[in-house]
Formats: C-alpha cells, structure tokens, sequence
C-alpha cells in the first residue's frame, strides 16, 4: 500500500484506488506518479511567474493544466485549489486566486518532497 499523505491537510493520494485505476499495478501507479512530477513542475513555475504577473489568462491556462495531471493521480491537495482558480478566473472573481494559488503551490511542494523520499527509499 502507498501512503503520501499528509496529516491535517488535503494532501492526500488515494492509494487503494488509484492503484486499483492503474490496473492494480502499484509498480505502474508509482510510474505515473513520478511522470506526474517530472510534467509538472515546469506548469508549476508557469503558473507561479503567472500569479507573480497577475495575468489571469496564463493561470487559468496553466491551473487547467495542473487540474488535469493532478486529477488523474489523485493528487486532491493539487487537484482542489487548480480547480478553484480555474472556476474562479472563467467566472470573474479573481479575489481568491492568491489563496488559492499559495495552498495548490504549497500542497504540491509537500507531495513533491513525499514522493522523492519514497522513491530514493
């Protein structure tokens, strides 16, 4: 069983069934997982210079992006914010972008670190 967790916080892999969407492969989830953090971070540092610039074009284009590669891991921590900002910025109402933003670049940081010990262990 895969645990990347982190305790009082949405960061969560939903382990038993996102292994059982890979087939029941946890050799092929933990294959994804990794790609998932070699794709994303270069969308993360998009969206970051994105939020830094306020150019909410570019956020929803990259927080769209990120709701994809998050969504199909399970990665809620990531995949929740991204989704929020993509839904605020298409209605409007940019004023919980940042907070947004700081939790989604928060969130996948934690996930990010999680998963390099797990894959150096």
């Amino acid at each position: 069983e895969i645990r990347l967790s982190l305790v009082g916080s949405e960061m969560c892999i939903r382990d038993r069934d996102m292994i059982e969407h890979f087939m029941d492969s946890e050799s092929m989830f933990l294959k994804y997982l990794y790609k998932f953090f070699d794709s994303a971070d270069s969308v993360v540092l998009e969206l970051t210079s994105a939020a830094e610039r306020e150019d909410y074009q570019q956020m929803l284009f990259s927080a769209h992006a990120l709701k994809g590669l998050a969504g199909n891991i399970g990665l809620n921590g990531v995949f929740l914010p991204a989704k929020k900002i993509v839904d605020d910025i298409r209605s409007g109402d940019h004023s919980q972008c940042g907070e947004e933003f700081r939790k989604l670049q928060e969130n996948y940081y934690k996930a990010a670190g999680i998963a390099k010990k797990y894959k150096q262990a």
